[in-house]
Order: C-alpha cells, then sequence, then structure tokens
C-alpha cells in the first residue's frame, strides 16, 4: 500500500515538473487548463500556439510575441529565464501560459488576442528581479495584437539571506 502512495505521489511530481506550460490557477471554469497547444521550453524561440484568452481562435488568429531577457549593466543574454503571459477568464480564475528563453535570452510564443499581464523570472535565482524595457515597473500588461515585442532587463534583489540553491 505504501508503494501505491509513493508511485502516486511520485506521478504528481513528475507531472508538476514536465507538465505543458499553460497552467491555470484559482478555482475556475471546468475546462482543462492544459488544453489547447503550449509553448514547450525545449522548443526553443519559436513554438505553437499557446491556449489565451479567446475561446477557441483559429491559428490565423495568433500573433506571435517574442524578445531577449538581458543582465543590466553588463547586456548579456539571461537564459532559461520563463516569461508568463496571465489573463483574467472571470472575476475569480485566472489563467496563464509560458515560455523559457533560449540559449542567447530570446523567447517567441504566439498568443491569440487578448490582454495579458507579462512577466518574467528565474526559479533558481531568487535574487533576481526583471523589469520590460522602457516601461515603469508595474506597467506589465500588453495587449495582443499590437505588441509583438517585449524585451526584459534583470536586476539584482538585495537580501541579507543566500540565494536559494538550484
Amino acid at each position: 500500500m505504501k508503494r501505491t502512495y509513493f508511485v502516486v505521489i511520485l506521478m504528481f511530481v513528475l507531472a508538476a515538473c514536465g507538465s505543458s506550460s499553460t497552467t491555470g490557477t484559482g478555482g475556475g471554469p471546468s475546462s482543462s487548463p492544459s488544453s489547447g497547444p503550449a509553448s514547450s521550453p525545449t522548443a526553443g524561440p519559436t513554438s505553437e500556439p499557446a491556449a489565451g484568452p479567446s475561446s477557441s481562435p483559429s491559428v490565423s488568429a495568433y500573433s506571435t510575441v517574442s524578445g531577449q531577457v538581458v543582465e543590466r549593466g553588463t547586456g548579456r543574454p539571461y537564459p532559461n529565464a520563463w516569461v508568463r503571459f496571465g489573463w483574467l477568464v472571470s472575476a475569480g480564475y485566472e489563467q496563464e501560459t509560458h515560455t523559457v528563453t533560449d540559449g542567447s535570452g530570446r523567447y517567441a510564443i504566439q498568443l491569440p488576442p487578448g490582454q495579458y499581464q507579462v512577466t518574467a523570472g528565474d526559479s533558481c535565482e531568487l535574487n533576481a528581479g526583471f523589469d520590460i524595457v522602457g516601461r515603469a515597473p508595474d506597467d506589465n500588461m500588453i495587449t495582443v495584437p499590437g505588441t509583438s515585442e517585449v524585451d526584459f532587463v534583470e536586476y539584482p534583489i538585495t537580501s541579507v539571506s543566500a540565494p536559494a540553491p538550484c
């Protein structure tokens, strides 16, 4: 019996680590949050359309949003950063999709028309923050179509604690 519990827990952990990049948060509608095509972190800077705000737009209605994440000061590319696109489905339910930057810090994702909150992050470096280049820190909404490029710059977050091991 213990083995069964272990296997089930292991399956959940593996599913979370290797899940598709479309995830839902909150207690929203019954539609599967991972339905529809999503970008793949291993697919590089070009990817298939991600499920988004529109209920079921045709693939031709999708627009590509791309950009680059770089380190502040050096301008070096920031590989393996995630770029998240979230949208409000209803008052209490948000969905999101994300992609991961390649070795040159670049990403690209196809999204259906809508408004998105865009953020970037690094799950291994918790002392790093990311701003959209040319925007105020709290200005992170984009409209698709209309926005085709969103670049980020990393900045260090000063902290007295050591960064989490990755």
